[in-house]
């Protein structure tokens, strides 16, 4: 077995062309056909729900394995599981590095490391067909989301499978979008989870784009992969524009659409659509529907797919807020740094250094977590020697630490001047200095030697950094991989 390093030696250049993605595939089982793309974040693989990748296989634990980037490649190891992971028949002791046509195996379910993008992950428009017969409107029930409460008296007797199905949901719901790593898939993830348990054939995001105010799919799942969403245009209109949740009668039933050889041919059976709401404001709609071999959506489903959305909707409101929040943080730093080296006479080398660590750690694939630490620390990296000089940095840290939004920043920005060989101001080297120490060590030292000499070659400089001990010689050629490809200087987005 091959033992993950914290920086691996291979190809380092980064790569970001889609020929270059990488994806699993289950190859049996339940989910036989489904894919998942691998990014820059660990992928969990396992029985529940919450799992990047959820299989259904009575020896997978609840969450079994996980795949795990490092400079541009993948791992996968075991996360202490009952029944072992396999990779090629061969059981996990360790982390394994995953080539090509490697085969995982939890159990019976097999599953191959290919390349490519997943099909689920594809989520643009082209995967959708739309029919726009009007007549669909006619077989709709129309509710206010405000009163979905009293559309009809409580069922005395109503099953207590339907109510602990109902909490199941909404508990898994609730637990995907309180995920404090804002995934990018979060609500993708939700409607996998929609899709298993309601369940559905299909289920829809569509958001307002703010440029062309056309509503667009954002996120789009399915029960099988080569199922192709038929999607009532009118509805979404309808749900968007009045605030409205719409729950559709069985359209095969209804004599109306007996001419109608579309919605005959698709299978149009039930759907539900209900409006996102974020901050007062209708922002997109949730949109569910079951084909012709279901059974119809009911009062307790327009209920529950409406709870669901009410969930959605805070956590997207709460997600703006923070990024609003990060941005004007980012912009008052920034105002700072900015003041401080007009004083001092080294203007944009606090950005330039955020440049570079945000350049790095894109190319290494890390969270977008520590992708914004890094920015901030490449930011800030200088700021108490501008406040203070040579004079001590009590006051300089005492000014950072006042910011409540900067607590997790600051260690880091204490080793900005750390080297590996431990000959930085605090003799810290080796294992004291995490990969984003190392990636801020190298940033800071590049941009400081191109302050002194703003002529120099930087490709000068990045050599002169390999021949020496101090850096961390990865991280360094990682560097020099990114000043070639030009992502050193790519404009960076606040």
């Amino acid at each position: 077995m091959v033992r993950c390093p914290s920086l691996v030696t291979l190809d380092l250049r980064p790569s970001r062309s889609p020929e270059r993605m990488s994806k699993i595939r289950i190859m049996n089982g339940p989910y036989r056909g489904r894919e998942k793309t691998v990014h820059d974040k660990p992928l969990t693989i396992g029985r529940d729900a919450e799992a990047g990748i959820q299989i259904l296989d009575r020896s997978a634990s609840r969450f079994h394995c996980e795949i795990f980037p490092v400079g541009g490649m993948f791992f996968v190891r075991d996360l202490d599981s009952k029944n072992g992971t396999y990779v090629n028949d061969e059981r996990l002791s360790d982390e394994e590095l995953l080539r090509i046509g490697d085969v995982i195996k939890i159990g019976t379910t097999e599953m191959i490391f290919e390349i490519g993008t997943a099909l689920a992950d594809d989520d643009s428009s082209n995967r959708i067909a739309y029919n726009d017969d009007p007549d669909v409107l006619s077989n709709t029930l129309e509710f206010r989301v405000d009163e979905l409460s009293d559309i009809a008296e409580p069922i005395e007797h109503e099953a207590p499978s339907q109510n602990i199905k109902g909490l199941r949901i909404l508990y898994q719901v609730g637990r995907l979008i309180s995920d404090p790593n804002e995934a990018n898939d979060k609500e993708a993830r939700v409607l996998d989870c929609l899709v298993q348990t309601m369940p559905a054939e299909c289920a829809l995001i569509f958001r307002r784009e703010a440029t062309t105010g056309k509503l667009v799919p954002t996120a789009v799942r399915t029960s099988a992969p080569h199922i192709r969403p038929v999607i009532s245009r009118s509805i979404i209109k309808k749900t968007f524009a009045e605030n409205k949740a719409l729950h559709s009668a069985n359209a095969l039933d209804d004599e109306r659409f007996d001419r109608n050889d579309s919605v005959v041919s698709k299978g149009i059976r039930s759907v539900i659509c209900v409006p996102l709401s974020s901050g007062g404001q209708t922002k997109g709609v949730l949109y569910l529907s079951r084909g012709s071999t279901s059974p119809a959506f009911d009062q307790f489903d327009l209920e529950l797919v409406s709870a669901c959305a009410i969930q959605i909707g805070l956590a997207h409101h709460g997600m703006e807020e923070r990024r609003r929040h990060r941005a004007t943080l980012w912009q008052m730093m920034l105002a700072m740094i900015q003041s401080l080296e007009s004083r001092s006479g080294e203007p944009g080398r606090g950005e330039r250094c955020a440049r570079s660590c945000g350049a790095l750690a894109e190319a290494m694939h890390l969270s977008a977590s520590s992708r914004e630490r890094l920015r901030q620390a490449g930011l800030l990296h200088h700021f108490e020697r501008m406040v203070e000089g040579r004079r001590g940095g009590a006051k300089a840290w005492e000014m950072l630490e006042a910011v409540d939004d900067l607590e997790p920043v600051l260690p880091l920005v204490r080793l900005a001047y750390e080297r590996v060989d431990a000959t930085g101001p605090q003799a810290l080297g080796g294992d004291d200095l995490d990969t984003e120490a190392r990636i801020l060590t190298v940033a800071t030292a590049f941009e400081e030697r191109r302050a002194q000499d703003s002529g120099a070659d930087p490709n000068a400089i990045i050599e002169a950094m390999l021949a020496s001990p101090g850096f961390d010689h990865n991280v360094a050629q990682l560097l020099q991989a990114c000043h070639l490809d030009g992502s050193l200087y790519a404009l960076e987005k606040t």
